[in-house]
């Protein structure tokens, strides 16, 4: 009972929050979604959105390909103070494209680790 009860009010928390726009760096991998924020660079914000993978299907040219992106949703962070996930809620996306040059400057450097985990 109490189970079903959390679910409910974790999901109105999450609808009760004013939805952020957010611009940084994006790489999919079989629909497993990475975002970096522009504003945060070492953060990697897990996104799964069909219309953002398939948006991004259509315009990487190479596997593991980021690209800039700005999307308005809800980050919603899950597990304790001390570590968990974080993820990005997609409620609308605003633009998908290639990264100009000096565009999310700080970024690259701490991406390529990360993606290096996938085969």
């Amino acid at each position: 009972m109490k189970l079903p009860r959390l679910v409910v009010i974790s999901g109105l928390l999450i609808a009760c929050r004013h939805p952020i726009e957010v611009r940084g760096l994006y790489a999919n991998h079989d629909g497993a979604g990475e975002l970096f924020p522009c504003d945060r660079p070492k953060t990697m914000l897990q996104v799964s959105d069909s219309a953002l993978a398939t948006s991004y299907r259509l315009n990487a040219t190479k596997p593991h390909q980021l690209l800039f992106v700005r999307l308005r949703g809800v980050r919603a962070d899950s597990g304790s103070i001390y570590g968990g996930s974080h993820h990005f809620l997609v409620q609308q996306i605003l633009e998908v494209r290639a990264p100009r040059n000096g565009e999310c400057p700080g970024v690259a450097p701490p991406v390529y680790p990360a993606l290096s985990r996938f085969p």
